[in-house]
């Protein structure tokens, strides 16, 4: 099973997008980060001017025998959070300030001891789940401990994450959205040279050996393979040409031989081996007949376009085979239309592929019999005959040159049905053969449907000629 082809534009496309997507995404994460250390740092800020004022206020001189007051605007600042602030101010290890008497005595047995300097976190508090955090100062005798609550933090970190997250999220899908679709449009257009490549390298081919494919337009990455499959091309136009030159050439200069040696061969008196002669001359000057069709054909691009008349293309390729229908009493008839089938093809090759369809035919047929040549309003033509039939293996290869099927008669070159093949593959139609019921075989050529021209009334109706 072929695989089926991957588009590099929309892999490149989604990676790029992912990648864009990831990187927002990132960003995104980072300015979180950001600002949730922001708040923290937030917090210590807060927490080292709630010491600064403290210590600001503290007595020059102190004995430690009694408590200090500190200033009520102070004081009141940490009572109004409901227990989620708290100062603690010590003398010699001795409590003689505080915020809130009931909560310090059940935050001291929870700090170490000795405190030490810096950053603290209390943990098993009841009613802070979380704890609180604060900061811890020694100024000589003095120790001067603040605390928060981390609910207030985490509070407000929650709100910013869930504020932020929305945010986020209506801002990202948009970005991320104009970002793939930027990017896909980008790689489309990006590619567009390389999909003009690909419609030119479709034109190439024995109809159209000078074709090239463009190079103008091409990103300077793919140019120098473009380039080369020119050179390449230029090549096999070179060698191609050679080579129907020779073909071309060499039946031509055949010609005249053949011409001469039959001429004298028909001079000779009947004696022993001349009719042999005859014979094998006969078969070399068709050989060298079909080489300067095929010649011909592969030559020269055949044009397609020109209105045709399939019926009538019937009636001139049996006109010119009456004579060797007679030789050889067989029977030649046209069935089918009797109206005109008009199509769009070229009239010379379809009467030159028919005409050996019909001489196939009657090299086959035996005597006494009839070869039907059908016309259909569908652009199909059959020729029908009597003969021994076509094996299924050789169905598909007697269209290949020099192939020959058990049952050809002696003098074929194996070049008429390859003709037949040549002329069909250039008008985009088929040929194939199928056996015919009661014995026999049916060689049908199908014209597609797009180059009917108009449709034509059918009738059973024959002509014999």
């Amino acid at each position: 099973m072929t695989p089926r082809p991957w588009s590099l534009a929309a892999r490149l496309g989604w990676r790029l997008g992912a990648v864009m997507l990831l990187t927002v995404a990132l960003a995104a994460v980072a300015v979180a980060w950001r600002a949730i250390k922001t708040v923290h740092d937030l917090d210590d800020f807060a927490l080292q001017g709630q010491v600064r004022m403290i210590v600001a206020n503290l007595p020059p001189a102190f004995d430690g025998s009694d408590a200090i007051t500190l200033p009520d605007d102070l004081v009141a600042r940490f009572r109004s959070s409901d227990g989620d602030n708290l100062f603690m101010v010590y003398y010699d290890g001795r409590l003689v300030a505080t915020s809130d008497v009931a909560l310090a005595a059940m935050v001291a047995p929870l700090l170490t001891h000795p405190p030490h300097s810096g950053f603290v976190h209390v943990r098993g508090l009841a009613g802070h789940e979380r704890g609180m955090v604060g900061l811890l100062t020694e100024l000589g005798p003095w120790r001067v401990v603040v605390l928060q609550g981390r609910e207030q933090t985490n509070a407000l970190v929650g709100s910013l994450m869930d504020n932020f997250g929305l945010a986020a999220v209506w801002l990202l899908l948009p970005i991320g959205g104009a970002m793939i679709l930027v990017g896909v449009l980008t790689l489309r257009q990006g590619l567009r040279p390389v999909r003009e490549v690909s419609t030119a390298a479709a034109l190439v081919g024995p109809s159209h050996p000078g074709a090239r494919l463009p190079v103008a337009s091409l990103p300077r990455e793919i140019a120098p393979l473009v380039q080369a499959a020119n050179e390449a091309l230029t090549r096999m136009e070179q060698a191609l040409v050679t080579q129907r030159h020779f073909m071309a050439d060499a039946a031509h200069a055949l010609r005249t031989p053949l011409a001469v040696l039959t001429a004298r061969l028909d001079m000779l008196d009947e004696q022993p081996g001349v009719a042999t002669l005859r014979h094998d001359a006969d078969r070399v000057a068709r050989m060298v007949g079909q080489l300067l069709r095929m010649g011909h054909l592969e030559g020269l691009p055949l044009d397609v376009t020109q209105p045709v008349d399939l019926r009538a293309v019937a009636v001139e390729a049996i006109s010119g085979l009456v004579p060797l229908g007679l030789q050889g009493r067989i029977e030649i008839a046209l069935t089918g239309c009797a109206s005109p089938v008009p199509v769009r093809g070229n009239h010379a090759a379809l009467a030159l592929a028919l005409t050996n369809l019909i001489e196939n035919a009657l090299a086959h047929a035996p005597p006494g019999s009839a070869v039907e040549v059908s016309v259909t309003p569908s652009a199909t033509i059959s020729v029908s005959d009597r003969g021994p039939g076509v094996p299924v293996l050789l169905r598909e290869r007697i269209f290949k040159r020099f192939e020959r099927g058990p049952a050809s008669r002696e003098g074929g070159a194996g070049l008429g049905l390859a003709i037949v093949a040549e002329i069909a593959t250039a008008h985009g139609a088929t040929v194939r053969v199928a056996p015919r019921d009661g014995g026999g075989a049916a060689f049908v050529l199908s014209l597609p449907a797009s180059s009917v021209i108009a449709e034509a009334g059918p009738s059973r109706r024959a002509a014999r000629v």
